[in-house]
């Protein structure tokens, strides 16, 4: 017996739209009805041609999917790659490189038909080999991609022919398809790979809508019309260019001055000036992903559960909602957004001083004790690491703040010297995705060095689930356990918010919160 692939959606993310939550405003015009926006004004049947400027909130850190793990990467990405199977902005799933697939009954074997007549930028065909020759990169641990959990229960890769790819799974992996949506799924030339070496990530070379032209740091990124591309009457733009724009409160003024036309993010207490700009679109998205402060467990202060513990009563999500986010955020307990299924309301923690006062003294330190934060320098994240410092310092804990870049943060963190870090993570369609990386003993993202036995145990038979329910309440009960022993301390989930001028068109805003422009357009 055979499942086809819109059966085997349901398993996944059977009621996405009930969550998913956008609107577009326009100058003081009220917001539109979410169960209708999705995007701004559709694109003219007949529109195509023009640049489109793109304001980032940095540059990028390498255009290597299998190498990535920086949000600000993945927003490029969808524009160069293709993935195996695309996601609509309301979190279905639809052919990309992959045209159909097949998921044996027992949930171990994928058979996917693969696109056929289908380039690489450099002329080299995309077929079964490719995808086999990207996936074993990933896999081989002499290339230390952030990526190898993705694939980690992958036992055998074929290619029956040259179009079909079938994949044997050691155990069933509910999250597989969407998994390759993402990073995984984005599959570079194995000839430019092959050919580059480690240049290839200032090089990238995929089979998508625009190809890459060049790539001057801190400064701009190029993009050009694929005008071989497999989809005949995509991308509609002649040209897109990606400028960082590190300075956040910067943003707005370049989208008035016409600077750029688009801008992946702006500081939360702009968002009234945009409602009140006549020709600035606003949209707003249910974001899959969460804000988190990562613990190390392997050292004091916090391989001490209590002092753990005290931190996570002494945040005041509400307060950080108020003056950080301007009403926008969601104070959040747990790696499960409400834009997805496995969200418990019921898992929180109470705001208390006393609480915390209380832990402090259980920790063997009544009177506090320090701890320094590894923060991005950006203004409105030091704004955030501020009040954290500020609200845990009527407990008695003294928080100091190193700012940093975020290459300096990776490499304190990956040498071990380090107490906490803050930042988040973007999130994607399946809770697999945002969790099971950062939280199972050794995965690549669990920087904290948690480890429990028994939360590894859950996280595996969620994988393996194909119930829904089941998977939401092993959720539930992991989100539960995490909450009593507190690796981290999540504050929330912060909403993607894109702007653009109205001379854009066609523009999707995403819960995964990346930049597709392929059916974007700009009026000249």
């Amino acid at each position: 017996m055979k499942l086809k692939a819109d059966i085997k959606k349901r398993f996944l993310l059977p009621s996405l739209s009930a969550f998913l939550v956008v609107t577009l405003l326009s100058g003081c015009s009220s917001a539109t009805d979410p169960s209708t926006a999705s995007s701004a004004q559709p694109a003219p049947a007949d529109a195509s041609g023009g640049k489109l400027r793109v304001g980032t909130i940095t540059d990028f850190g390498t255009l290597d999917p299998a190498k990535s793990t920086r949000l600000i990467d993945e927003e490029l990405y969808n524009n160069i790659y293709d993935p195996m199977v695309k996601l609509t902005p309301d979190g279905k799933f639809i052919p990309g490189l992959s045209t159909k697939w097949t998921v044996s009954e027992d949930g171990k074997t994928y058979t996917f038909e693969l696109r056929k007549d289908v380039k690489f930028h450099d002329g080299t065909d995309f077929n079964a080999q490719a995808v086999i020759d990207n996936w074993k990169w990933i896999m081989d641990p002499a290339n230390a991609s952030p990526r190898s959990s993705d694939l980690i229960l992958v036992e055998e890769l074929s290619a029956p022919d040259p179009h079909t790819l079938v994949v044997k799974l050691k155990t069933p992996f509910v999250p597989f398809i969407a998994t390759i949506t993402g990073r995984t799924g984005l599959i570079a030339s194995p000839t430019a790979r092959a050919k580059l070496g480690d240049q290839y990530e200032m090089n990238p070379v995929g089979t998508g809508p625009f190809q890459f032209v060049e790539w001057n740091k801190n400064d701009h990124l190029t993009i050009r019309k694929n005008p071989n591309y497999w989809e005949k009457d995509q991308p509609k733009l002649d040209e897109v260019e990606f400028k960082p724009i590190v300075n956040q409160s910067q943003k707005l003024n370049a989208l008035i001055s016409g600077q750029v036309d688009l801008v992946d993010s702006i500081p939360f207490q702009d968002i009234p000036k945009v409602e009140q700009t006549k020709n600035l679109k606003l949209g707003i998205s249910t974001s899959f992903g969460y804000s988190r402060l990562t613990l190390n467990l392997q050292r004091p202060p916090f391989n001490n559960i209590n002092n753990r513990k005290a931190v996570n009563y002494a945040i005041n999500r509400d307060e950080i909602n108020q003056l950080i986010y301007f009403g926008k955020f969601v104070p959040g307990f747990s790696f499960f957004s409400p834009a997805g299924f496995a969200n418990d309301p019921n898992v929180k923690v109470a705001y208390s001083v006393d609480s915390a006062k209380e832990e402090l003294k259980k920790a063997g330190n009544p009177d506090g004790f320090s701890f320094t934060l590894l923060s991005a320098n950006d203004p409105q994240t030091l704004q955030l690491s501020q009040l954290f410092q500020s609200q845990l310092a009527k407990v008695g804990i003294t928080m100091k703040i190193e700012a940093l870049d975020s290459a300096a943060i990776t490499q304190k963190r990956n040498s071990g010297d380090w107490d906490a870090t803050g930042g988040g993570w973007s999130g994607m369609i399946d809770p697999d995705q945002n969790s099971y990386a950062f939280i199972v003993s050794n995965a690549p993202f669990n920087y904290g060095k948690y480890s429990n036995a028994q939360v590894d145990k859950l996280m595996q038979t969620a994988r393996e689930s194909q119930s829904v329910e089941e998977r939401k309440k092993i959720y539930s009960q992991v989100s539960t356990m995490l909450l009593d022993e507190v690796p981290g301390v999540f504050t929330g989930y912060q909403p993607v918010v894109d702007v653009w001028t109205d001379k854009v068109q066609g523009f999707d805003v995403y819960p995964d919160q990346l930049l597709r422009l392929y059916k974007t357009t700009i009026s000249k």
